[in-house]
């Protein structure tokens, strides 16, 4: 008791701290003098018109009606008549767009392991502050070229490196033998694949599901929710069906230069489709009766109710030791759904994985594969704007978990079946806390953990 009245003192007091400390926003928010529930419905989760925002190439319908910091043009639109006579115009941002993010975290684990009536060990308390600091710089340069750079000065690793870095080109076809735009996009760098059905930052929860963390065969090969070295072929087709396609390295990320170098000689590739039956259109093209304002503060997830559907699938080679130069082979595919009606929301995710013959090989399992089967379903409601209630149950079964585990004690593989509660609360339109519990559902060993994260972005 006493360290848990311990645990409650310190989380507020860096409460008070963190809020007397924040009184600016974002990059966009600035850009458009806007708040950042008009693309968040709390941030770091988009809403459907951030979505829209996000595919678009950080740009809304009529962009230049909403700007407010107007860009530096680099050339004179006459250029485009004379090209190839002339450098084609462009522009940059007139102020240079960075925004941080800081997060800590104050966390208490309570012991469940017991001895008839009573308990053995004690509780943990742990404090974190700060426990990831990140600067991020995202922008358009013209009307088609876009730009992200995300480095983490400080991760939950304790490690500095670059998170995201890449360069989109959107419309680079549209016009042409009737093309029409919104179809052929690109993106080439440092870039968070999206094989993973709802991205890392697609969650008001301080962690996210099990399914986008775990790895088999080597700590090299990539999980979902690991940024990777490639390219991406994206668009939406007749405004309402949206596919990806891509092809990467296939390492996975380690905060050091070989994270951007492959380990083998192929390539991993990935695809993805989903379509959406009401609300916003992916293309964030709306009825004039259903166009939301810029600004709105509301805590909707769309406009009006809508249901999308989608698969992904991920097909990669992992090189699981260099002396022998053994292989494994493995394919994600994944099953999504996505509701939202008002201020409610439901996500569900399905993912199959199957490492090959390789890993039997190499660990002298029996079997001639190793499956993974996996899920979540989140629920998220939004009580007052600024105040959210998220609850989620996931599950995650590895065949010989155990014996992967005494081989390869390094690699994160995992089984688990754990419930999230969790109550995000936002003090400000850029600062939130999220007091939550994580419960193991199958692992009497496990404590619980009660924690407080406090998020801060500027």
């Amino acid at each position: 008791m006493k360290n848990l009245f311990s645990s409650v003192i310190l989380i507020i007091l860096s409460l008070i701290f963190f809020q007397e400390q924040a009184s600016a926003v974002p990059i966009f928010a600035r850009k458009y003098n806007t708040s950042c529930m008009t693309c968040h419905v709390g941030f770091p989760k988009l809403n459907a018109f951030g979505e829209a925002f996000k595919t678009n190439g950080y740009r809304l319908p009529n962009d230049e009606v909403f700007v407010k910091e107007p860009p530096v043009w680099l050339g004179s639109e006459a250029y485009k008549r004379v090209w190839p006579n002339a450098v084609w115009p462009s522009s940059i941002p007139s102020n240079v767009p960075i925004s941080f993010q800081i997060q800590g975290a104050a966390s208490y684990q309570r012991s469940r392991i017991t001895t008839g009536n009573s308990s053995k060990g004690q509780g943990r308390t742990d404090f974190e502050f700060p426990e990831e600091i990140v600067i991020n710089s995202i922008g358009t340069l013209g009307d088609n070229f876009s730009f992200l750079l995300a480095y983490s000065l400080q991760s939950a690793d304790a490690r500095a490196g670059v998170e995201l870095a890449s360069i989109g080109y959107n419309d680079f076809l549209a016009g042409k033998w009737g093309i029409p735009k919104g179809l052929f996009n690109m993106k080439i760098g440092f870039l968070q694949p999206q094989a993973m059905p709802f991205g890392v930052f697609q969650t008001l929860t301080g962690d996210t599901p099990a399914i986008y963390d775990f790895r088999i065969s080597s700590v090299n090969q990539p999980a979902f929710s690991d940024a990777q070295t490639g390219m991406e072929l994206f668009g939406v087709i007749d405004k309402r069906t949206r596919y990806v396609l891509g092809v990467v390295n296939g390492v996975a990320r380690n905060h050091n230069s070989d994270a951007f170098n492959d380990n083998n000689s192929d390539k991993d590739f990935y695809g993805r489709i989903e379509h959406k039956f009401g609300g916003l259109p992916f293309d964030g093209s709306a009825d004039s009766q259903n166009q939301d304002q810029l600004g709105s503060g509301m805590a909707h997830f769309d406009q009006g109710p809508s249901v999308t559907l989608g698969a992904t699938g991920y097909s990669g080679t992992d090189q699981i030791d260099t002396t022998t130069d053994a292989h494994s082979r493995y394919y994600r595919v994944t099953g999504f759904a996505r509701a939202n009606s008002g201020r409610y929301n439901v996500d569900a995710v399905y993912l199959h994985e199957e490492d090959n013959g390789n890993v039997e090989q190499y660990y002298g399992i029996g079997n001639k594969s190793i499956g993974t089967n996996g899920f979540y379903v989140e629920g998220t409601a939004a009580i007052y704007p600024w105040l959210f209630f998220v609850t989620r149950y996931e599950r995650l079964v590895t065949d010989h978990i155990s014996l992967l585990s005494s081989l390869d004690p390094v690699s994160p593989t995992m089984n688990t079946s754990q419930l999230t509660l969790s109550l995000p609360i936002y003090l400000r339109a850029n600062i939130r806390i999220i007091p939550e519990i994580i419960s193991s559902q199958d692992d009497p060993g496990k404590p619980d953990t009660y924690r407080v994260r406090v998020h801060l972005a500027y």
